[in-house]
């Protein structure tokens, strides 16, 4: 490989104009689909997280004066239990009237807790919770179980709730008459006032309405209410979910230790490489700690760590995430990296060429800027698909979950397109990396395109699962399956920078749509954040799709460990090339040669054996039959085996004697091998109808004689091997057979072959033993009952030298 190299990506793809109305196509039905499969999650969203906390400080001051320098947090909760409820109701009139409903605006609101300083993370004091549009749901105030309070009759408990009510613009005209319930403390009691709602749009199968509270005369708030009689029903949908959140956390050790090992063998082997790897560390930890800044505050709400006050709650949780998910999360995608690099370049160099130029910074060239086009294009597209099956099937498919939708962690943070575009790269990178890098070149290595194929998208739709979230568990599982099925594809159809795009894509429109829908500009502008870093890629390469450049760079920039991987590949290549020949110049025996039934096996240790062996018909009715073995195996054996096995058939047609053959094949020997490399050589000359065997071993195993009644006889001849001496002095015997004998011929792999980690050889013994057993047989039942001895003696692991077996009997 001298000169340049290119890394150029195939262009019989859609010309550039088609990619753009895939895109646009792509973009617009996800938009629609998203409308209409998720209604709840882009309606009437007019309040940001800063504008939430600013209506709850306001609207808390009824309840009391809130602390000096309070922590706050607000955060997006979902209300998965009452959406469940109503995602199970088929009557899609009822859905869309539960979703205008009080309770319906309760499915996904913001929470605010406002705890005093130094105060634990279940010592909140105020909480509220707001509606996307702004409308206050929950107002409460916690004060301490040993506080005086005097006590509130009911009357003038119910009184002063629907005062209360009334003075917030509710109606109590579709509530039922109230409910009065009071807890005694030891200091006070307490009160609560409950009204449920005329309009239960589920019947029996979920009641809800809205409620105020009091701690002793005092008002404590009030909040939307709902209660499901049969939990147990409802859990069973929501363990599922729980299930593979818990899955796709613990998943990353399990697959730690798989790259890991992987990664340790072939960085042994030298065609890893390190250097890239430790940048995408370094990428993955920095983008993390940016992440965890932006989230950690939020995302901590409702966790509980002893006596910690709950800011430092807040950085304990994000110094522990840092530690134990995020960094693994990193290594899992720096080795993912290095082990599929070496994986790809051994068979599809191409498919790393775009990523190579893009990690590189060079933008401006046609294979980057094709690949992000493409990818952008196709994650729109898969955006649309993933939505497609709820729209045209809610009953098979299920419907999307507002509740389940957003998150993890990114929703609540005060600017959510930027930390929403910082998980995508951290998650992608991840995915990607392993899942499509890693696994897919792995598994169709040892399965086949189609099968390591499928498998891959098996096994990432099981670890990984989609960025939908779609109620039951059944259509989540489809659309995860659709999602890892469509990379996979990209992948194998063309290469890694475009899977790893349309990855990114799909995922940024079908998060960041909610943001770029809602009605307030600051949500707005943060869900086009999301989308323009999706499409930043092709933006800054679009300018390059005109261009005629490819992506390439000259040998002396390869990495070592790329040229390593190159020159193995060189070397296996020309190794299956030697190993064709050779396999063409072995002969394939007929059955049956003037009368005598053959059967033979080949088995080279390596690429490239150094065994030979031939049965060749004499025009006077006798075969003249050779088996050798040039020492060793590999290429050089290889060579100087082909060489004899040619000149064995010319000396056979030119005269084929036994003393006339082995003087020709040790000339031969002796003057081509420079450092003396031996050859072990058996031939003989049969006559079928005198029965006659006339033989001679140079340094080879004897033949062995097999009569039909089970005696067992080895034909001794010594020499010595050819290539010793410039003159070889062989003396060949002559023996006299029997109808129906059999004469036996192997090469030293079949005797010397051993167990894994045995020192315990096959040897001469069984041999004989399981000769006379095949006593009487015909010359196949001969070779396979060897074969069957050999496998029981030495298990199906690797040969260790070549393996040659040849099977010759007379007619009975």
């Amino acid at each position: 490989m001298h000169g340049q190299v290119s890394f150029a990506t195939s262009n019989s793809g859609r010309s550039a104009f088609g990619w753009i109305a895939l895109l646009v196509a792509g973009v617009a039905g996800a938009v629609t689909l998203l409308r209409e499969t998720a209604p709840l999650l882009v309606r009437d969203w007019r309040t940001n997280s800063a504008e939430a906390e600013a209506i709850a400080r306001a609207e808390l001051g009824i309840l009391g004066e809130l602390p000096v320098d309070a922590y706050v947090v607000t955060a997006l909760e979902g209300t998965a239990e009452t959406e469940f409820r109503a995602l199970l109701e088929p009557d899609s009139a009822a859905q869309e009237r539960f979703a205008r409903a009080p309770i319906g605006r309760t499915i996904l609101a913001w929470r605010i807790a406002v705890y005093p300083p130094r105060a634990r993370s279940q010592d909140w004091m105020y909480r509220a919770r707001v509606a996307r549009s702004g409308e206050v749901l929950e107002l409460a105030l916690r004060l301490p179980r040993e506080q005086v309070g005097a006590r509130l009759e009911a009357a003038e408990a119910e009184r002063r709730a629907a005062e209360f009510l009334a003075g917030r613009g509710f109606d109590l005209g579709r509530y039922a008459p109230p409910q009065i319930k009071t807890q005694d403390l030891l200091a006070r009691t307490d009160t609560t006032v409950r009204y449920r709602d005329r309009e239960q749009l589920f019947g029996e199968r979920l009641s809800y309405g809205v409620e105020v509270s009091f701690a002793g005369d005092r008002l404590a708030g009030f909040e939307h209410w709902s209660e499901d009689p049969r939990p147990a029903d409802l859990d069973a949908l929501i363990q599922p979910f729980t299930l593979v959140g818990n899955l796709r956390f613990f998943s990353l050790f399990l697959v730690l230790p798989l790259v890991g090992v992987v990664f340790v063998r072939r960085y042994h082997e030298g065609v890893v490489g390190v250097e890239r790897g430790v940048r995408i560390v370094g990428l993955c930890l920095a983008v993390s700690v940016l992440f965890l800044l932006l989230v950690s505050r939020p995302s901590t709400q409702g966790w509980n760590f002893g006596t910690l006050s709950r800011e430092q709650m807040t950085w304990i949780w994000g110094v522990q995430m840092l530690a134990v998910f995020f960094l693994p999360q990193a290594l899992v995608s720096a080795l993912s990296w290095s082990v599929g690099e070496s994986l790809c370049r051994e068979r599809w160099g191409g498919k790393l060429a775009a990523f190579d130029a893009l990690f590189r910074r060079d933008w401006s060239n046609r294979t980057v800027a094709l690949a992000a086009l493409r990818g952008l294009a196709l994650g729109a597209a898969l955006a649309a698909l993933l939505l497609l099956p709820s729209r045209l099937a809610p009953g098979t498919f299920g419907r999307v979950s507002t509740a389940l939708h957003l998150g993890p962690w990114w929703e609540s943070a005060r600017v959510p397109g930027v930390a929403l575009l910082l998980f995508l790269v951290l998650f992608t990178l991840y995915y990607e990396l392993f899942g499509r890098l890693f696994l897919v070149p792995l598994l169709v290595r040892r399965f086949g395109v189609w099968g390591g194929g499928a498998l891959a998208a098996v096994l990432t739709a099981l670890i990984f699962w989609g960025p939908l979230a779609v109620v039951p568990i059944f259509g989540s599982m489809v659309s995860s399956l659709v999602f890892s099925t469509f990379l996979v594809w990209c992948f194998l159809r063309w290469d890694f920078l475009t899977s790893t795009l349309a990855s990114f894509a799909a995922q940024a429109l079908v998060s960041g749509l909610p943001f770029a829908l809602a009605d307030d500009p600051r949500l707005e502008l943060s869900g086009y954040m999301t989308l323009l870093g999706a499409a930043l890629p092709c933006l800054l390469s679009l300018r390059s799709l005109a261009s005629e450049r490819e992506f390439v760079y000259r040998y002396e920039e390869v990495p070592p460990h790329v040229r390593r991987i190159a020159e193995r590949e060189r070397q296996r290549v020309e190794l299956e090339t030697a190993r064709n020949i050779q396999s063409s110049i072995l002969p394939q025996l007929p059955d049956r040669l003037h009368g005598v039934e053959l059967a033979h096996t080949y088995l080279p240790a390596s690429e490239v054996g150094g065994d030979f062996y031939d049965v060749l018909a004499l025009e006077d009715g006798r075969l003249a039959v050779a088996v050798g073995d040039v020492a060793g195996h590999g290429v050089s054996s290889g060579l100087v085996m082909s060489m004899a096995k040619s000149a064995l058939a010319v000396q056979v047609s030119f005269d084929p004697r036994v003393e006339s053959v082995f003087a020709t094949l040790n000339r031969m020997v002796y003057q081509s091998a420079r450092k003396r490399l031996l050859a072990t050589l058996c031939y003989a000359l049969l006559d079928p109808v005198r029965r006659e065997l006339q033989f001679a071993s140079a340094g080879h195993l004897f033949p062995y004689r097999v009569s039909a009644d089970g005696r067992v006889e080895m034909l001794e001849s010594v020499a010595y091997p050819l290539g010793v001496r410039p003159v070889i002095e062989v003396t060949s015997r002559l023996t006299c057979l029997e109808p129906g004998d059999v004469v036996f011929l192997c090469s030293d792999g079949l005797v010397e072959a051993r167990r894994e980690g045995s020192e315990e050889h096959f040897g001469f013994e069984r041999i004989e033993l399981v000769l006379a057993r095949a006593a009487g047989n015909g010359a196949s039942v001969f070779r396979d009952m060897v074969l069957a001895e050999l496998e029981r003696f030495a298990g199906a692991g690797p040969r260790e030298d070549d393996l040659t077996l040849l099977v010759l009997r007379l007619p009975g």
